[in-house]
């Protein structure tokens, strides 16, 4: 008898292993392949984002160990340019500034730690000063590298693996994060205030091939800011938000908001991103900024509140002079302050609920869409945020989005109440164990499959949610069940393991 059944047989089971397996931090051997032809099975094309160095192209090795060494070594071939190449070690480095026409390849298996508790490791164009950048980047070789942010000192401190600003054709792959809940998003796709352009920010580049574990809830593994014509590919992220195209940052919305820059995202595309045990893989918010076309696929979310969050627009105010006290009494004598800051509107001003930000020193809220719209603003409103109205994206869409029901995931309080009472149980409440004030964040079952309306969703999977879950959770709709957050079980907080 013929052995050709059983061997398709072994080899559907070796196929459905692979399929299933879910490796947050990738093996050293992963992502070999030829990366120029790497396209995916997908109609995105890598040549439309990024073209790769020249053949011609010298090829030195760096022979030192510290931060000074490679930014010498870097300064040293940029005149001609140069594909760096950095051997497998362990290095302890902090603000390497890259240049034109400068590639980083870093060898399989390297361990870079941080020598900074604030800022960021690697910076492609995060300076005012000069031109912009073109032609950079930072890969990993033979393999991925790793950025080891474990170190209990960073946790809660404002540190991230890299900036990208100012420069033209980017390339940035193949390494893993290992966090333990620092501050920042791990890769920053900034916003260079005080620079000379009209948009100082990142055009035309990828960012593919990272995973990142232990990534505090409020921040995650990417976040942008300003950015045009960038691939997002292949990320993954234990915690926090995977992809947070959120335009929030301060120092762009005092540029832009008489009109003088402009910032936000244009014409981003991403694809396979995937989040475990955390609030969302995707997160679309707008604020202040008019963006541009957003486009993604293939969004996995496992044991996480959500597999895609959509903010609507809003802008939010803050007490500058920190003059409202941080109780609940305080709260309420904010918003009623920055009510009246709006002569003759009778409507709803806010978007929910003041709350506490700077790792809760000062209240905040966001005003609505409507109060925006209204003619007349104090001149405390004024200086805070200008001329600015809600902000948008222009139709963005997912494809492929799926939402894998679980336990573990990350929560915020205003999504607790779309949860089944009968599932409250299994909510806990680290309280401030995490070193963050109590109510910031929850552990428990994932919520639903969207939140929020912005954003068209197509070919939707929402697998093992028990009966009473809404697919689609609508922030400002009815809630399903009213427990008071108090009644939760207070747990010690556990920091991530970075073993």
């Amino acid at each position: 008898m013929s052995n050709k059944p059983i061997k398709f047989f072994l080899l559907t089971l070796v196929l459905l292993f692979i399929s299933c397996s879910e490796n947050i931090l990738e093996d050293q051997n992963t992502d070999a392949g030829n990366t120029q032809d790497e396209e995916l099975n997908s109609k995105i094309k890598v040549s439309n984002f990024y073209t790769f160095p020249s053949d011609s192209i010298k090829r030195v090795q760096f022979t030192g160990t510290t931060t000074q060494d490679l930014n010498r070594f870097i300064n040293q071939n940029k005149a001609e340019g140069a594909i760096i190449e950095i051997p497998k070690a362990t290095y302890t480095w902090g603000r390497i500034n890259l240049r034109s026409n400068i590639h980083l390849e870093i060898e399989g298996g390297t361990v870079i730690k941080p020598e900074l508790d604030r800022g960021a490791i690697f910076n492609i164009g995060a300076s005012k000063q000069g031109n912009r950048l073109k032609n950079v980047s930072i890969r990993g070789v033979n393999g991925r590298f790793t950025i080891d942010l474990c170190d209990p000192s960073l946790t809660n401190k404002f540190i991230a693996a890299a900036r990208i600003g100012r420069v033209d054709n980017f390339l940035v792959e193949k390494f893993n994060i290992k966090d333990r809940r620092s501050i920042l998003n791990s890769i920053l796709m900034i916003h260079v205030s005080g620079a000379p352009e009209v948009k100082p920010g990142a055009n035309s580049g990828i960012v593919r091939n990272i995973s990142q574990t232990g990534a505090h809830t409020g921040y995650g593994l990417v976040q942008t800011y300003n950015c045009d014509n960038v691939l997002f590919r292949n990320l993954k992220c234990v915690g926090g938000i995977t992809l947070r195209l959120e335009t929030d940052d301060r120092a762009m919305k005092n540029d832009i908001k008489n009109g003088i820059k402009q910032g936000g995202v244009n014409d981003i595309f991403a694809e396979n991103i995937r989040n475990t045990n955390g609030l969302a893989a995707l997160m679309l918010s707008p604020h202040f900024v008019q963006n541009g076309k957003v486009t993604t696929q293939n969004i996995v979310a496992n044991s996480s509140g959500f597999a895609v969050r959509y903010d609507s627009g809003g802008v939010a105010v803050f007490d500058g002079a920190r003059a409202f006290p941080l109780t609940d009494a305080g709260r309420i004598q904010f918003m009623d302050f920055v009510s009246n800051q709006f002569p003759g509107f009778s409507g709803n001003a806010f978007k929910g609920n003041a709350f506490k930000r700077n790792n809760g020193t000062q209240w905040a809220v966001t005003l609505s869409p409507e109060v925006l719209d209204h003619p007349n603003r104090s001149q405390f409103i004024k200086t805070q945020i200008g001329d600015l109205k809600a902000g948008r994206f222009d139709n963005p869409t997912a494809t492929k989005v799926t939402a894998n029901y679980g336990t573990k995931a990350k929560l915020k309080q205003n999504q607790l109440r779309f949860i089944p009472c009968n599932q409250w149980t299994k909510i806990k409440d680290p309280g401030t164990s995490l070193g963050l004030f109590k109510g910031f964040e929850y552990e428990g079952p994932s919520v639903g499959l969207i939140l929020g309306d912005g954003i068209s969703i197509s070919q939707p999977m929402f697998n093992n949610f028990p009966s009473d879950f809404i697919q689609n959770v609508i922030l400002n709709g009815q809630a399903i069940c009213n427990n008071d957050p108090n009644t939760i079980q207070q747990v010690r907080g556990q920091f991530p393991s970075c073993n």
